[in-house]
């Protein structure tokens, strides 16, 4: 999955100009968490969010430099991030998550060159995480535990087949040093039985005791 087909494209951006008060009243108005910041043709500035706002506000910086005696207004220039990270459109979801992860950031804005093009949300990346494994579907989730080889994933593939079952999604995961666990989600509500059948195959489905050990 990329970025790209994901990403928001209706943005709601602010320039280095704009007051704090501006970007607090478009963050409110818009229910959002972020501001990209932007200049002449689109060029990414910076970003600011609303903990951007809340630091200022703490540290008396909103009523001016001076602690608010001042009462010059101050810009979204003067407090924004400028090093800001960034993916292209071309990037895949997975790029998103190691980056949001790492960085203990909320969004990343998307450029195409300097210039902003969209912007990607922890909430764009689950949404797009439940859409591929078809969670809001009827169904229940089965995991399966096998040797780390090709070969028995697609063993499991063909007996679900021979056994008729429909597979919504198949998730690897390494288990352990030397196995995966296969998360098989299927559109059945008689997953006692479906249990029993692969275990007849002579695959390994633990319970949920054996995943929390």
């Amino acid at each position: 999955m990329f970025v790209g087909p994901r990403m928001k494209r209706n943005l709601v951006t602010i320039t280095t100009g704009a007051t704090l008060e501006e970007a607090a009243r478009l963050l409110k108005a818009h229910r959002i968490h972020h501001l990209p910041v932007v200049g002449e043709g689109g060029r990414l500035e910076g970003i600011l969010s609303d903990t951007d706002l809340r630091n200022a506000t703490l540290e008396g910086t909103i009523g001016g430099p001076d602690g608010g005696d001042s009462g010059r207004s101050v810009t979204a220039g003067e407090i924004m991030t400028r090093d800001v990270v960034t993916l292209c459109p071309g990037d895949t979801l997975d790029d998103a998550m190691l980056v949001l992860t790492h960085e203990r950031i909320g969004a990343l804005p998307v450029v195409e060159g300097e210039r902003l093009v969209g912007i990607v949300t922890k909430a764009d990346v689950l949404s797009a995480l439940v859409s591929s494994l078809d969670i809001g579907g009827i169904g229940a989730r089965i995991e399966v535990v096998l040797p780390r080889d090709a070969k028995e994933v697609a063993r499991l593939a063909g007996a679900l087949g021979d056994l008729r079952a429909e597979v919504r999604s198949l998730v690897l995961a390494p288990h352990g040093a030397d196995e995966y666990a296969a998360f098989v989600r299927v559109a059945t509500i008689d997953v006692g039985s479906l249990k029993g059948r692969l275990r007849e195959a002579g695959f390994r489905v633990p319970e949920i005791a054996e995943f929390l050990g």
